[in-house]
């Protein structure tokens, strides 16, 4: 049996979901070799994980799933039958899951990946590896938890230094967001000893019998009046929520839920422009470049192929514009470390420099790199 062969058959997919990958872990530094997982579904981002430091070690590890609405395109809900909902803060930042895997001689080792990569990495556009030990060194109990609570778990990386969409006070810092059993059950926090480190707000809890249509409609309403739209295009407030629903077979199911100032921001025919702008920024995680092929692929996984070419345009123009914000950054934080003072030592002398590099219709947007980035 060939390797595909046998990652088709641990994740049970067809080869055209399926990407590989030989990589170096960077916490255990072995090598790890294998297949993950591209289908939008409970095994989105999950790895066929075949060989471990050169050696035959088969083993299928799930990962943090694609989270849906629970309607669909005709705005149709379509909820299972309900035990509880338990109801979270969604924060936006970068997805971490860390996650155990086997060598050869049934050894655990603890590491950590990105949604569409088998393990951390530093990138151009993030340090996404250096960024995680430094949660790592604030919460040096982190290691512990998958022992602890015997199951993987997702977390996500957020802060200004990290901004993607929803800005944030603190610079960085993370959240647990629920567990994953290996049989691919997942576990809300409520069930999880989370050893202190920080988990998202909790906005409340459903029972059997309650409303869950008329409730998702009123947690929306919420997460809308808490919305502020910042001078560079990006938000303040909730970025959504989501559901964790215990059904009446006690199984678990996922949901999210987003304001209309975040989900509703529509292309005159279909397409969610704010999705695609994230799909951007998710895309640099893993690439250096945004390639148009690339971004395609993941927005496949919410609208059709006719969707997304009658689109092609404005899709284009959002990767010309984060390109562009990418660049400028670059170009602030080059000249503003040429300067050799920190902003928060002499502010009018930092910005009287920058004012003789950029023109005065991008200083206020310079000054708000530097807050963000400049000393990070």
């Amino acid at each position: 049996m060939t390797d595909v062969d046998k990652a088709k058959e641990l994740l049970e997919l067809a080869e055209n979901w399926l990407e590989p990958f030989d990589v170096t872990d960077p916490f255990s530094n072995l090598r790890l070799e294998g297949y993950l997982s591209l289908k939008p579904d409970y095994r989105y981002g999950a790895l066929a994980l075949l060989k471990v430091g050169g050696n035959e070690a088969p083993q299928r590890i799930l990962a943090t799933p694609k989270l849906h609405y629970p309607f669909d395109r005709a705005g149709a809900f379509h909820f299972p039958s309900v035990r509880q909902i338990d109801i979270y803060e969604k924060i936006d930042g970068t997805n971490i899951f860390g996650y155990q895997f086997k060598d050869s001689q049934d050894n655990l080792h603890l590491t950590y990946k990105l949604r569409l990569h088998p393990v951390l990495r530093n990138g151009k556009w993030g340090n996404f590896l250096d960024l995680w030990k430094e949660m790592l060194e604030r919460y040096p109990r982190i290691p512990e938890l998958p022992v602890r609570n015997k199951c993987s778990l997702s977390f996500e990386l957020f802060g200004s230094r990290n901004a993607h969409l929803m800005m944030y006070d603190t610079p960085l810092d993370c959240a647990l967001l629920f567990g994953l059993e290996p049989n691919g059950r997942y576990i809300s926090i409520d069930e999880i000893d989370s050893l202190g480190v920080p988990v998202p707000t909790h906005f409340g809890r459903l029972k059997a019998g309650d409303d869950p249509v008329a409730a998702y409609r009123q947690i929306r309403e919420k997460l809308q009046a808490s919305i502020q739209s910042q001078d560079d295009e990006k938000l303040r407030g909730y970025e959504g929520a989501v559901w964790y629903i215990t059904t009446a077979n006690m199984e678990r199911v996922l949901f999210k839920c987003k304001p209309e100032s975040v989900e509703a921001i529509h292309w005159k025919g279909g397409i969610n422009k704010t999705a695609v702008m994230a799909t951007c920024w998710n895309l640099l995680e893993t690439e250096d470049v945004l390639e148009y092929g690339k971004l395609e692929r993941l927005l496949l996984e919410e609208y059709s192929q006719a969707e997304i070419d009658a689109f092609r345009e404005h899709i284009a123009t959002c990767i010309a514009d984060v390109s562009d914000e990418l660049n400028f950054r670059n170009l602030v934080l080059q000249a503003y470390n040429k300067i050799g003072i920190k902003l928060a030592e002499d502010k009018a002398t930092v910005m009287r420099k920058l004012s003789t590099e950029f023109p005065r219709s991008l200083m206020k947007k310079a000054f708000t790199l530097i807050s963000r980035y400049g000393d990070a």
